[in-house]
């Protein structure tokens, strides 16, 4: 096939198809234009909604922790309470263990004369006064409290015959240390 438009109606019409091209180049850059304006309001309100739902339930969730301060406030004052009487629970001094300690250790033919037991008592050298039927009771007695896991440094402070006791003559003095631990 032969051309025979003259070249300068040949450039027009190649402006011309290249003038269309750009024009619908145009219109789908337009469109796509259109489309991310619409694809970002979109987003936007959607986002402002989410964060108005956000905003609404931090402040229904602050209103409610309000509710629950008076709870928290007891819930602590429970806990220093209980606290505190796990202090008191600890220094706690079960006498009655004591003494029943000590009436389990006395041998046959012995009685305490005093015994004066406090906070004080224990750990610190204290003197025991008892009285025994003989000498052997008095070193049973000894004995016993020398064995024994309640006491440590267990020593004759004195021992005297002869008493106005008909039934117990012997008067004992002993100086021991009630351990701390005893009364726990």
């Amino acid at each position: 096939m032969i051309n025979l438009l003259p070249p300068e109606t040949k450039r027009e019409l190649r402006a011309a198809r290249s003038n269309t091209l750009l024009v619908r180049y145009n219109f789908f850059l337009l469109g796509a234009l259109v489309f991310m304006m619409v694809a970002i309001g979109i987003v936007y309100v959607y986002l402002t909604n989410t964060k108005a739902n956000a905003e609404l339930t931090i402040n229904e969730n602050k209103a409610k922790v309000a509710g629950y301060a008076t709870v928290e406030a007891q819930a602590k004052e429970f806990r220093t309470n209980l606290q505190t009487a796990k202090q008191i629970l600890d220094q706690e001094i079960n006498y009655t263990k004591v003494v029943l300690e000590f009436a389990a250790l006395m041998p046959p033919g012995t009685i305490l004369e005093t015994l004066a037991l406090d906070s004080a008592t224990f750990g610190t050298p204290t003197t025991l006064n008892a009285k025994a039927k003989d000498y052997a009771s008095a070193l049973a007695l000894k004995d016993s409290f020398q064995k024994s896991e309640l006491f440590t440094n267990v020593h004759f402070q004195s021992i005297a015959g002869g008493g106005a006791d008909a039934g117990y003559p012997i008067s004992v003095s002993l100086n021991v240390t009630i351990k701390k631990d005893a009364a726990k």
